[in-house]
């Protein structure tokens, strides 16, 4: 499962900076990969697409952060934590599966876990001020590639949603079930 699709950036920000947020990147992995022990987290610095996926070979689970996400200036840690939680989430989420690949969780169920469990898990009480902040940073990317053609199962607005309700301690709202039957509707229609 990818977060978003195969984006890249050039970074413009100096050496100081990157350095910066490498350590930041590093540092986060790190906090994620000690509270869910069972995932492999990996950090690709110099691969420039702006992406996060979650992938599983045989009982392995893994969560990969490309380096264009973690360079991309719109992201800071709280996005790249949202993001890693995200990840995490389609390993650990439940149902909604995704009804393509049937092992992980749905994008949009990803997500609410993330804010509802995978942030607290690792942050505490501040995960509901960095779930609030990443979803905002997220939807803005989001939107960014929106506007340049991608066409996603699921909306910034909605996304952002879900995110809310779930770093709130709300129940997962309705348009998380509606993008997912949406979903599942269009791809009737295309069988």
């Amino acid at each position: 499962m990818t977060f978003f699709g195969p984006h890249e950036v050039s970074s413009s920000l100096a050496d100081t900076a990157l350095d910066c947020r490498k350590v930041v990147a590093l540092s986060l992995i790190k906090r994620f990969a000690e509270v869910f022990d069972e995932i492999e987290y990996e950090l690709l610095w110099d691969v420039p697409i702006i992406n996060a996926q979650a992938s599983r070979l045989r009982e392995s689970r893994r969560v990969t952060v490309y380096g264009g996400l973690a360079r991309h200036p719109s992201i800071t840690a709280s996005g790249l934590a949202l993001i890693l939680a995200h990840e995490t989430g389609h390993h650990l989420g439940g149902r909604p599966l995704d009804p393509d690949l049937r092992w992980p969780t749905w994008q949009g169920q990803a997500d609410f876990w993330a804010a509802a469990q995978g942030m607290p898990k690792v942050f505490g009480w501040k995960a509901c001020k960095m779930t609030l902040r990443g979803a905002k940073q997220i939807a803005d990317l989001h939107a960014e590639f929106c506007a340049e053609g991608d066409e996603p199962d699921i909306s910034a607005a909605e996304r952002t949603a879900i995110f809310r309700a779930g770093a709130l301690g709300e129940a997962a709202p309705t348009v998380l079930q509606a993008a997912f039957h949406r979903l599942l509707d269009g791809r009737k229609d295309t069988n």
